[in-house]
């Protein structure tokens, strides 16, 4: 199986945002990839959100237990996350869950994560990436190292136990190496 990397050119996330708003009768799956990319939270995490998990946010803060780790983390909300919030809310005033599907056969439930992937991965081979559900998680350290955050501070955002993880998981790699020496110009 292909290791799942972040999408390295922002210009690219927005592009797979469209794409799933093309090509899906909902807006949820686009709504979804920006959600994702904006708080870092796990798919698994996102998708059990309701909204009354948003009543209880202090300032921009909203505080998520963690399925994977048991730990809450504190995620905070950009203007973009909690606009998409109230669009997401107000357009779907008899849900419970912030993606719920519309479908009669799972009313009531969230979209599940292997629909999500699939539908990531079918807008991403279309440009020619390989990304799925967890991509959006990688993105926002990948491109928030590229602009000079500290690895401690993503190693914290993460939760991870160890910095050597986080820059795995941000998909520094090799030819990232290399651009440094490629980038000298003194």
């Amino acid at each position: 199986m292909k290791r799942v990397e972040p999408v390295r050119i922002k210009e690219q996330i927005a592009e797979v945002e469209k794409l799933l708003s093309k090509y899906n009768s909902s807006t949820i799956y686009a709504d979804l990839w920006v959600f994702l990319n904006q708080t870092a939270a796990r798919v698994s995490d996102a998708l059990s959100l309701r909204y009354s998990d948003f009543d209880r946010i202090e300032g921009n803060m909203l505080n998520l237990r963690e399925q994977k780790t048991g730990k809450t983390r504190s995620i905070m909300l950009t203007p973009k996350a909690l606009e998409l919030v109230a669009r997401r809310r107000a357009d779907n005033p008899g849900h419970i869950y912030l993606f719920e599907v519309d479908s009669n056969r799972a009313k009531g439930k969230p979209i599940s994560r292997v629909t999500v992937s699939a539908k990531f991965k079918e807008a991403g081979d279309i440009l020619n990436l390989h990304i799925a559900a967890h991509t959006p998680r990688k993105n926002l350290g990948f491109h928030a190292l590229k602009r000079g955050v500290s690895l401690p501070t993503l190693t914290k955002l993460y939760g991870h136990s160890s910095q050597a993880v986080t820059l795995a998981y941000c998909g520094i790699m090799d030819r990232d190496i290399e651009d440094v020496y490629t980038g000298i110009d003194y």
